[in-house]
């Protein structure tokens, strides 16, 4: 049986300075609003907000940045999991920057939050030490996961119950736009394969197919109908053929992707 797939309309917010204001109030910091067509961004020299329009190329993306404190450096206590997710998901509703309703469609969006150490070194052992708790999201559509720079949440948080980093790139509404039939896995890895042995690659590398994913991928926008549609990621490993495999070393890898619908 056929499988079909469908691609969506992508409608984004086009915030107010107000409702921009009650962003940054709810970050902590009093900064002045700047805006033009396409963005409206607010900056106080150490912390920054910034906000895409509709129409503008990462249209629905949110980033703030606080320079004042390294991501990366251990903390002796950082946010805990339960509180992260607790104010993520608050400051995403408060703000309507969750995504709004999919005609025809069914959608699962949850956040997960995670304590994540670095490896420190003081010149006799390595110890792992509490750096930051990350705040990511898990989103589907239809069943298939959605990706990509205008399709994520995630937050950064240290010591303090606000964060130091925020990307949050989501939609207003999903319309229904049209629907094409599915490629399969199986013909996009013929394909592929086919496509690999063809090669002439002055190169004496072998190529081979590791992995192949069917997402939602929701990329920046770049003029006419802003679609969410399926692709295919394919990743290709390419090896020395005079590798005898004893030990474990990975060859370079290649991220190809193709169109999932016809």
């Amino acid at each position: 049986m056929t499988r079909s797939a469908v691609l969506y309309r992508r409608t984004t917010r086009r915030l107010d300075a107000q409702g921009l204001g009650s962003v940054t109030k709810r970050l902590g910091f009093d900064a002045k609003l700047e805006g033009t067509e396409e963005a409206l961004v607010a900056h106080d020299g150490v912390r920054a907000l910034a906000y895409a329009q509709p129409c503008a190329r990462f249209a629905g993306v949110l980033f703030y940045v606080d320079q004042t404190i390294a991501w990366a450096e251990p903390v002796k206590r950082t946010v805990t999991a339960a509180a992260a997710r607790k104010w993520a998901d608050a400051f995403l509703g408060e703000a309507e920057l969750l995504p709004g309703e999919v005609e025809d469609g069914e959608l699962e969006f949850e956040l997960e939050a995670r304590v994540t150490e670095a490896v420190v070194f003081d010149g006799k052992e390595r110890r792992s030490e509490k750096a930051k708790t990350d705040v990511i999201s898990h989103i589907a559509l239809n069943g298939i996961e959605v990706t990509g720079p205008r399709a994520k949440v995630r937050m950064v948080f240290k010591t303090d119950d606000r964060p130091v980093m925020i990307h949050a790139g989501l939609w207003d509404k999903l319309s229904r736009h049209d629907e094409r039939e599915l490629v399969s896995e199986h013909e996009v890895a013929a394909a592929i394969r086919d496509g690999l042995a063809d090669r002439k690659d002055c190169s004496t590398r072998a190529s081979k197919l590791t992995d192949l994913r069917l997402l939602y991928w929701a990329d920046a926008f770049t003029g006419g109908p802003d679609l969410l549609a399926p692709w295919y990621f394919a990743e290709i490993e390419h090896t020395d053929p005079r590798y005898d495999g004893r030990d474990p070393i990975q060859g370079p890898r290649q991220v190809l992707r193709l169109p999932a619908f016809r």
